[in-house]
């Protein structure tokens, strides 16, 4: 969702998901500062009248209540110790006991309260203080500890009032800007605003709480109305809950703003795909690929849509170039081996399917075509059979491969077996209807 990472999301071996830029939140949520045996008793043993916790949090909020403006801080210390390396010393070393004693001598100057709320992350509360305000105090605090220890701090700060957020939900906020943050590395620090909400969303979207996203996609835009990636990202989010409409809208208005936006112009080939209006896909994804030829799903879909379209050899090219994109991808060879089908490599398409099934064993479609074009070649008929068996074990419900392997049956001379397969596949909504009648008179004719 933000320009740090270019990601997409997807479920394995789908190449119908939507495309935009991800931050890279799972890590950063999972660098929790690890807590220190003790730490805390020696910090109270050095401030004694210092709060910490959910006892912080409800204290400074009473003081607050009836203050108009004010600003929240989470001051995070960078690269704490390990637990196995913990000991009475190590608040010492990691520089917490030195960025407590900062914090109190700033609060007493600004007027302001601390606590901690846990080892290595501490907060604090500046009455009457705008972002920008405490932005350069949280500047000062780390040019103070770095001066002292060489320790660094990462902040986050968010300042109260900020659209309709309560009291309370400003603390929340500078979380969230602690994670912003923590994307500048070591010593950073950042003011609440649009790309923090963006980073949120992020978390919500990858967590699977699509609706809470969209919220705070929301009202990042609400800060910063001209964010292309927000708009992109709350496109993603409405079309991955079916409101077509309202995606389109959001990446229409990503690209308004910024004409070389391609993922937006893929998310809007997407839809169009999803919605069945395959050429104004197909021209959509055009226009991305212009600006970026180097996205494994553009050039995946230009492939696949001219395939399906009737143009195999302007498939080729496209679906070639996103195997070397993406060379893990079953999928993509999978299409490969049917274009390959279609323009008569009867060799290249399976060698094509069978790295499709070495990259998938559960690609079904694959080993159906395998095994058909194997029997069409008169190769190996004992494994084409394997192949198309398969297919039919994995998609019982598939028409096409019941088909596939009733022909097999019939080119063997097993032509019980392929009576059933061609009566279910016909069942399924196959037109086997011949088929079935020619293996019948060859039944008769065997009996006779």
């Amino acid at each position: 969702m933000t320009q740090k990472d270019t990601t997409l999301f997807h479920s394995s071996g789908s190449a119908q998901h939507f495309l935009l830029s991800k931050s890279n939140t799972r890590q950063l949520r999972s660098e929790k500062i690890k807590s220190v045996a003790g730490i805390m008793e020696v910090l109270r043993s050095a401030f004694p009248d210092m709060l910490a916790g959910q006892r912080f949090i409800e204290y400074a909020l009473q003081q607050l209540a009836s203050i108009n403006q004010f600003a929240a801080m989470v001051v995070r210390v960078d690269h704490m110790q390990p637990d196995d390396e913990a000991n009475t010393h190590s608040a010492t070393m990691d520089g917490q006991v030195e960025v407590a004693g900062i914090l109190d001598t700033v609060c007493q100057i600004e007027n302001g309260m601390w606590g901690a709320f846990e080892p290595g992350l501490f907060g604090s509360f500046l009455p009457d203080k705008d972002g920008s305000e405490s932005l350069r105090i949280a500047r000062d605090i780390q040019k103070r500890l770095l001066e002292k220890t060489q320790k660094t701090l990462t902040i986050g700060v968010a300042s109260y009032p900020t659209l309709t957020y309560t009291q309370p939900e400003t603390l929340n906020n500078a979380h969230k800007a602690l994670d912003h943050a923590s994307f500048f590395g070591p010593n950073s620090a950042v003011v609440f605003d649009g790309v923090s909400l963006n980073i949120s969303g992020d978390n919500l979207y990858e967590d699977g709480k699509i609706q809470e996203a969209i919220e705070e996609l929301k009202k990042a835009l609400m800060l910063e109305p001209s964010n292309v990636n927000v708009h992109n990202s709350l496109g993603v989010c409405y079309g991955l809950q079916g409101k077509y409409e309202t995606a389109t809208a959001e990446f229409n208005a990503a690209v308004s703003i910024d004409p070389d936006e391609y993922m937006a112009l893929y998310n809007l080939g997407l839809v169009c795909m999803l919605t069945e209006r395959r050429d104004q896909a197909l021209e959509y994804f055009t226009k991305a690929e212009k600006i970026n030829a180097n996205v494994f799903e553009i050039a995946f879909h230009i492939g696949k849509l001219n395939l399906e379209l009737g143009y195999p050899a302007k498939s080729k090219p496209y679906l070639e170039h996103a195997a070397k994109l993406s060379p893990e991808s079953g999928t993509v060879y999978r299409y490969l081996g049917d274009c390959y089908t279609e323009g008569n490599l009867p060799q290249a398409a399976i060698t094509a399917y069978k790295k499709a099934i070495q990259k998938n064993p559960q690609d079904a479609a694959a080993m159906s075509a395998l095994g058909y074009i194997l029997n069409e070649l008169k190769e190996n008929p004992e494994i084409a059979l394997m192949f198309c068996r398969e297919s039919v074990d994995l998609a019982p419900e598939n028409a096409l491969f019941r088909y596939r392997l009733g022909r097999l049956y019939s080119n063997q001379e097993h032509f019980d077996e392929a009576l059933k397969e061609f009566t279910i596949a016909k069942q399924l909504g196959y037109d086997a209807g011949r088929d079935i009648q020619q293996i019948k008179d060859r039944l008769v004719a065997k009996s006779s």
